[in-house]
């Protein structure tokens, strides 16, 4: 019994811990309270740097593992804040992040069905699962997050002046450009980390900050950042740990072990995201109307008609006439005339009703 629960026992406290740190200093850098390694797509591009990985045969350790989950989501996270423009407001972040989320999920998605000899078990951990086979991955990946934590704690101070403003950080002497690249790759580094031992366990990062500014209204202390780093850090445990608690004491302990954590923490997480939507003061009026006006300019509006049709008409051509067996127009024609061979009768009966099916559900 204790050689299965220690792990995950040291699993939940490693990644809790680290998500919440990381999620703490990315808000904080960001001043986004819905920034997390979630909406600044950390996790699902270290996710996918790993998957990519072991698509093509390739076994690493822990470290390397590390490694190049640490750089997929330094990417993932320099496009999102490079798209949301860091500090522009919440909503933009989210939609950013979400945009690259799911692109990234997807293809994560189609490298696990295209090579799903060689990705064998990483489904289930892609939803984040804190199950460990030993302390190995534990053991050698606990330093790295000790390092990052460690750094984060030196920058608290630098945190707290970067709070008061640009302008007011370089007056006495703190470069807020190289502060928030150093607290960005430490924080990612932390994601990674947490995403190596368990996967991407989803919005761990968001709910944790969350939780202690809430307490930081009764506990002005938290407001410093070297308190409001640790105290995150301490939140994320108790999310990681009471999410893997509330699995087993509802569905048993069998079903608790295999069903992954990452599902009720992601249920939790999406409920403070409304809850953080709903509060937040920045509802995108000025974007949506700059939009708007736009529009209404007749000739835009005319230009983009036209590209869209013309994009429309080219992807169903290419999806009707490209893949294993590439037709021409011409197949087509005879196709609907009645006039068209076995082969290409039995290619167009499987390939367009696909298409059709494509087009109702982007239209849906």
């Amino acid at each position: 019994v204790l050689d299965s629960r220690l792990p995950r026992l040291a699993a939940g406290l490693l990644v809790g811990s680290a998500l919440g740190a990381a999620g703490a200093a990315l808000q904080s850098v960001s001043r986004n309270m819905l920034a997390s390694p979630d909406t600044l797509a950390v996790n699902a591009g270290a996710y996918l740097a790993v998957v990519a990985v072991a698509a093509f045969g390739i076994t690493l350790p822990a470290l390397p593992a590390g490694g190049t989950a640490f750089l997929g989501g330094l990417l993932a996270a320099g496009v999102v804040l490079g798209l949301s423009r860091a500090g522009a407001g919440p909503i933009r972040l989210v939609l950013a992040g979400s945009a690259l989320t799911l692109a990234l999920s997807g293809l994560s998605g189609m490298l696990l069905l295209l090579r799903s000899q060689q990705t064998t078990g990483l489904f289930a951990w892609g939803n984040g699962s804190l199950a460990q086979i030993g302390m190995q991955s534990i053991d050698r990946l606990a330093p790295v997050a000790l390092v990052a934590f460690a750094g984060l704690m030196l920058m608290g101070r630098r945190l707290d002046i970067l709070a008061l403003g640009d302008d007011g950080a370089a007056v006495v002497g703190v470069s807020p450009r190289l502060t928030r690249s150093v607290v960005v790759v430490l924080a990612v580094l932390l994601a990674a980390v947490a995403v190596t031992v368990a996967g991407p366990i989803g919005f761990v990062g968001l709910c944790a900050p969350a939780v202690v500014r809430l307490l930081g209204t009764w506990v002005p202390v938290l407001v410093r950042h070297h308190a409001f780093i640790p105290a995150s850090a301490l939140a994320g445990v108790l999310v990681v740990l009471g999410a893997d608690v509330l699995l087993r004491a509802v569905f048993g302990a069998q079903a608790g072990a295999e069903v992954p954590t990452g599902i009720v923490t992601t249920c939790f997480g999406a409920l403070v995201l409304v809850f953080l939507a709903y509060r937040s003061r920045d509802l995108g009026t000025d974007g949506g109307s700059t939009a708007f006006a736009r529009m209404r300019s007749h000739r835009a509006f005319v230009v983009t008609l036209v590209v869209t049709v013309v994009g429309l008409l080219g992807a169903v051509v290419a999806a009707t006439l490209l893949g294993d067996a590439t037709l021409l127009l011409g197949d087509v024609v005879n196709w609907l005339a009645g006039r068209s061979g076995q082969f290409t009768t039995y290619v167009l009966d499987t390939r367009v009703p696909r298409v059709a099916a494509a087009l109702l559900a982007g239209a849906a």
